[in-house]
């Protein structure tokens, strides 16, 4: 059957009676009248003539499947026609909450890429020189309860700061007293919660008021052995550490600043390390205390500057012992610290080259603070920010989380 060709819409028509005057398009639903002519043989005539015809859908005889899809592609065209309008209009709309669930409605905007910060101190000041704010190899520095800052260095002074940084006042401590002569370089300071410093000069532990720089009459020694370190207790005594050729001396000094115990080798007992020359070691020892009493104690070889030892690494641990100095265990490896400090948690810092590394009271792994190479000495404040010296300048890191 030859096809018929919808006048309205083009389409191809092949569903028709031959013996039918009329016939409907299955696309448009037009009706036209089907003209039956007979061609001229030397001109052919048009196969058909039209008259549009149009009627309701309900009366229309279209194929059902070919009706079906026109209806739904049209829902479709104009489903998709009205949600692009509305998402065009909604996009400039605030965010609409239901019942405390909020719902973003506008388009998410992309912020910028923020880097790390490639500089993390809280604070940096300081350099090289004689001056106020300024240091000649400085090696000692500690925080007091108020923020305020302490540095100690080779030219036998000791400058306090205020927290952001400026020069308040300096002491300057005596080459030599009556318990010591020559003394060259400060070897720790700290300050206790009265605000008063003590300085660790000469083998001996001075402790300066507040409101003075004259020469104290409070001095802390052990003639003719010397003291290497101390540590402030928050009972408001002190812990000292002195040493000979042959052993160290712990000493327990009550707030009243009586001795109330001495214990000897408590340090190399526990180690029971191999070294020589052994008193390299002996002066090495350094300790700090917790809020709770308990003692932390090492080898601090990176304390000493330059020496001769011959040593066996696995001896250079940390080691915990009671309030009373009963030895509890070791852990972490290390030997190349300046120092040993513990924070209000009870979290234990020790340097490392270009490093400071910080455990838990156990011996778990707490944090890593890098990019600090060639540390001098570091400390902590009552927050648990971080002090360090590098080449006479003091950075002030953020507490570990």
């Amino acid at each position: 059957m030859k096809p018929l060709i919808c006048p309205q819409c083009g389409g191809k028509i092949i569903d028709y009676k031959d013996w039918a005057n009329f016939a409907t398009c299955g696309y448009c639903e037009t009706k036209f009248v089907i003209e039956q002519a007979k061609p001229k043989p030397e001109e052919p005539k048009p196969a058909f003539q039209f008259q549009p015809v149009y009627k309701p859908l309900k009366e229309s005889s279209a194929n059902p499947t070919i009706f079906i899809a026109v209806i739904v592609s049209a829902v479709m065209l104009i489903g998709g026609i009205f949600f692009i309008s509305v998402v065009t209009r909604k996009r400039n709309e605030p965010n609409l909450n239901f019942g405390g669930y909020s719902k973003p409605i506008s388009t998410p905007t992309l912020s910028p890429r923020i880097s790390p910060t490639p500089n993390p101190n809280l604070l940096e000041f300081g350099g090289k020189g004689t001056g106020d704010g300024l240091f000649q190899d400085a090696d000692a520095i500690a925080v007091d309860s108020k923020g305020r800052i302490y540095v100690a260095d080779n030219s036998l002074r000791v400058q306090q700061f205020d927290e952001k940084g400026k020069f308040l006042k300096v002491w300057q401590i005596p080459s030599q007293t009556k318990h010591y002569r020559r003394a060259r370089s400060i070897q720790k300071i700290a300050v206790d919660d009265r605000d008063r410093l003590y300085v660790l000069v000469g083998g001996v532990v001075q402790m300066w008021e507040q409101n003075t720089t004259d020469l104290p009459e409070m001095s802390y020694h052990d003639a003719p052995d010397a003291m290497v370190d101390f540590a402030l207790r928050s009972n408001g005594g002190l812990l000292m550490v002195s040493v000979n050729d042959d052993i160290e001396t712990l000493f327990y000094m009550s707030k009243n600043e009586k001795v109330t115990r001495s214990i000897k080798g408590f340090h190399t007992d526990a180690a029971d390390a191999s070294m020589s020359p052994h008193q390299t070691g002996l002066a090495a020892i350094r300790l700090a205390v917790d809020g709770a009493g308990n003692i932390f104690s090492i080898y601090a070889l990176g304390d000493l500057g330059s020496y001769q030892l011959s040593y066996n690494e696995e001896d250079f641990m940390i080691y915990r012992f009671t309030p009373e100095a009963k030895y509890v265990n070791k852990f972490v490896r290390t030997m190349k610290s300046c120092g040993i400090a513990v924070d209000s948690q009870s979290r234990i810092y020790i340097s490392d080259d270009n490093s400071i590394l910080v455990y838990s009271a156990s011996g778990e792994s707490v944090s890593v603070i890098l990019g600090l190479p060639g540390i001098d000495a570091f400390g902590l404040d009552k927050k648990n920010n971080i002090y360090v010296l590098i080449d006479d300048r003091i950075i002030k890191r953020p507490a570990i989380s």
